[in-house]
């Protein structure tokens, strides 16, 4: 028993090592998908919010909220990655204007099919924190 235990853990132990170190794919990191309407948009792994009237200094107010999370770095201007407190699976955040102006924001997992809400829970706090309104539909 006290063997199978410990293989257990050393199988965990390798499984959150590769979780850690899995490589992020580059389109994933640089992606910007629609839909364009207004509002929450819920997509494959993840969800988006379209923000039409965002202040303009609306992004660099995300930026600060993120990257007051410790699990969040920042790879690249308007890209986020955060990283689940236990396994460390990362999600994506993407935030850009389009040519009217409109806020996008998309946050979406790396690893798997399902986020559990967590992408959109995130984005909920994350548009508190800035002082940004994003309605509740």
């Amino acid at each position: 028993m006290f063997w199978t235990l410990i293989a257990f853990g050393a199988v965990l132990m390798v499984l959150g090592l590769a979780v850690r170190l899995w490589p992020i794919p580059a389109e994933r990191l640089a992606a910007r998908p629609g839909p364009e309407g207004p509002g929450w948009h819920a997509m494959e792994g993840g969800v988006k919010l379209v923000l039409p009237n965002a202040p303009e200094d609306a992004e660099a107010r995300l930026k600060k909220v993120a990257l007051d999370d410790l699990r969040t770095v920042s790879p690249a201007p308007g890209t986020y990655v955060t990283r689940s407190a236990i396994w460390q699976f990362p999600d994506v955040t993407r935030v850009w204007r389009d040519g009217a102006g409109a806020l996008h924001i998309h946050a979406h997992l790396v690893i798997g099919k399902g986020d559990l809400g967590v992408n959109r829970k995130r984005l909920e706090r994350w548009i508190a924190e800035a002082g940004l309104d994003a309605g509740k539909s």
